[in-house]
């Protein structure tokens, strides 16, 4: 087994599976904190770099941290313990923890987190669906054959392994196109709508949001902001494990502990 350093694992990200191109104007994926010549030995991949899971890092004694939500996203003025985000980056600095995240790239990239989703719920003829000029960020595939609004409810709910979803539109009426955008995709349901989607999959719909689905004809499925990006957590472990024995790496990979930050009650 080899050594395997920080370059070669953001290397493979923005080479291969996540490459910046796919990323959105606001994002801000990549090395956010770390030597880019720094041993890596062990790697934790988490959704947010929450206090809880930097915790997790260091009692772990992991040498990076894989997130999906840039924990640096907004332009930093101060770095001190007084602030929320300067005790977590001092935390891991302190530690030797780099930093890394794949975000929008890592959703929209093919064989990302969208098309990912798409593959759990068994989706056929998915296609990447966006703007002239801009990111494809929407998933257009077909069930296998319609099913009714709430049995899709339940088998998003099923394959995500949800708590609880929430769905809008008649419970009885048949959809068959299902459009899917993981974490915040409602800006996208003018594109659901123009290709032809019965239904669409994604996160943090707001009331008004949703009135304005129904009245165009729109069902939706609210499988979470949280629900749909964790899902990239356990298959990016994976891919990371398989990459590591491909290339003789000596390294070990761990899924960080988390919950949604809203409980049902």
């Amino acid at each position: 087994m080899q050594e395997v350093r920080l370059q070669a694992i953001e290397a493979v990200f923005e080479n291969e599976w996540a490459p910046f191109s796919y990323a959105e104007s606001y994002d801000n994926p990549g090395l956010l904190l770390g030597r880019h010549e720094q041993i890596i030995q062990t790697v934790m991949v988490a959704v947010d770099a929450s206090e809880s899971v930097i915790q997790q890092a260091v009692e772990a004694k992991a040498d990076l941290l894989i997130t999906h939500h840039p924990l640096i996203f907004h332009p930093l003025r101060r770095l001190v313990d007084s602030e929320r985000n300067g005790r977590r980056l001092l935390q891991l600095m302190e530690n030797g923890i780099a930093l890394y995240s794949a975000h929008t790239n890592m959703d929209s990239a093919p064989g990302g987190n969208n098309d990912r989703a798409c593959e759990q719920l068994g989706l056929l003829h998915v296609q990447a669906v966006g703007e002239p000029g801009e990111i494809a960020s929407l998933r257009i595939g077909q069930l296998p054959e319609p099913l009714c609004l709430s049995s899709l409810a339940a088998l998003v709910k099923e394959r995500f392994a949800l708590p609880t979803v929430r769905m809008v539109g008649p419970a009885e009426q048949k959809v068959h196109s299902v459009a899917l955008c993981t974490g915040s995709g409602m800006d996208f349901m003018e594109q659901a709508l123009k290709a032809g989607a019965d239904v669409l999959i994604t996160g943090d719909i707001t009331y008004h949001k949703a009135d304005d689905a129904q009245a165009a004809g729109l069902c939706l499925i609210d499988a979470t902001h949280f629900g749909t990006d964790r899902l990239s957590v356990a298959w990016l472990c994976q891919r990371l494990g398989d990459w590591a024995q491909k290339n003789r790496f000596a390294l070990r990979v761990i899924a960080a502990q988390e919950q949604d930050l809203y409980q049902v009650v």
